[in-house]
C-alpha cells in the first residue's frame, strides 16, 4: 500500500478522500457549539449528510435564520476543520 501511495504522491495524482456523517457531525456540532454555545447545540441538530450537503433540522424559525444568513460562513469552518473542500451546502429542514 506505501508503493500505490509513494506513486501517487510522485506523479502529484491527489486522492480523493470522502467523510463520512460522523466525522461531518463532530465538526459542525464543534463549530455551532463555539459560535452559538449550548443553546445552539438543543436547537440546531444535523440529520444526514450526502454529497457534499449537511441537512439540518432546526427547532424554530429564529435558528434558521441565523443558520441561513451564516451559511457560508459556516461551511467555511466545517472545512478549514476537515482539511479539504468536502462541504458544498448546508439545507435547513
Amino acid at each position: 500500500m506505501k508503493a500505490i501511495g509513494k506513486f501517487l504522491k510522485s506523479k502529484q495524482i491527489e486522492r480523493r478522500r470522502d467523510i463520512d456523517s460522523e466525522s461531518a457531525f463532530y465538526v459542525f456540532k464543534n463549530i455551532i457549539r463555539v459560535k452559538y454555545g449550548e443553546m445552539g447545540v438543543l436547537n440546531i441538530k444535523p440529520s444526514y449528510y450526502k454529497d457534499g450537503t449537511i441537512f439540518l433540522k432546526i427547532n424554530n424559525s429564529n435558528w434558521a435564520n441565523e443558520i441561513w444568513l451564516n451559511k457560508q460562513m459556516l461551511i467555511d469552518e466545517i472545512n478549514k476543520k476537515i482539511g479539504e473542500n468536502e462541504v458544498k451546502e448546508i439545507k435547513l429542514q
